[in-house]
């Protein structure tokens, strides 16, 4: 799964363009006051004024080996990582990631992946990201839902990978939909996941789709 294009919305619309654009460096579209766009690697990040308060949970892939560096050029810049036991790097059996809050207070994610083959660096700035790689999709049945995206909506899961009712893995390590149950806390946080709205363009084994997500239905799928 490569995810092209991610939706999102903002009711901190303005505080959310200089946060991303002044503070974390990206390059950003500004269209009307209503929506702007970053531009993070390949993919585009799309942030649409909302009077509804959502949060979300998404990942950005960075080049192994710069996630010392990338911790030093977010904390230069006031941000505070979100630790798990202390520790501001959490590890995982195929990488391992930083975390931070936005204006919004969505859960951002620097994630290096070794298993992909990106060439590797050890410096870090902010066009060092290579692509989108995770969007959280937190729902009431996790299970029904992860099937669903796998059956109907072109998404080959990885074998083995986590899926139950709290949590399931829809995707693969170049780009995943993390679905969890409602409720569900956000590592490395305490703050529960919402059923939230969004938009996303990806491609799979060739196929292009846009999918919508509204009050936890999918509204749409293969273009």
């Amino acid at each position: 799964m490569e995810i092209k294009e991610l939706n999102i919305f903002s009711n901190k619309i303005e505080e959310q363009e200089a946060f991303y654009k002044n503070v974390l460096g990206f390059p950003c579209s500004k269209f009307l006051d209503s929506r702007f766009e970053i531009k993070a690697g390949a993919t585009k990040l799309i942030f649409e004024k909302s009077t509804q308060g959502f949060f979300y949970h998404f990942a950005f892939l960075i080049p192994t080996g710069s996630l010392l560096a990338a911790i030093d050029y977010l904390e230069e810049k006031s941000i505070e990582l979100l630790p798990l036991n202390g520790d501001k790097i959490i590890h995982f059996d195929t990488g391992q990631a930083i975390y931070f809050f936005d204006k919004d207070g969505n859960i951002v994610e620097f994630i290096e992946r070794p298993t992909l083959n990106y060439p590797s660096r050890q410096d870090f700035e902010i066009t060092s990201i290579i692509k989108l790689n995770e969007i959280g999709l937190p729902v009431l049945d996790p299970q029904k839902m992860h099937e669903k995206l796998i059956r109907e909506f072109g998404i080959h899961a990885i074998n083995n990978v986590p899926c139950n009712d709290r949590f399931c893995w829809s995707g693969d390590f170049n780009g995943a939909i993390i679905v969890i149950k409602e409720y569900r806390n956000w590592l490395p946080t305490q703050k529960p996941g919402r059923i939230n709205d969004f938009s996303i363009n990806y491609t799979d084994a060739g196929e292009e789709y846009h999918l919508t997500f509204v009050n936890n239905e999918i509204n749409n799928g293969l273009n």
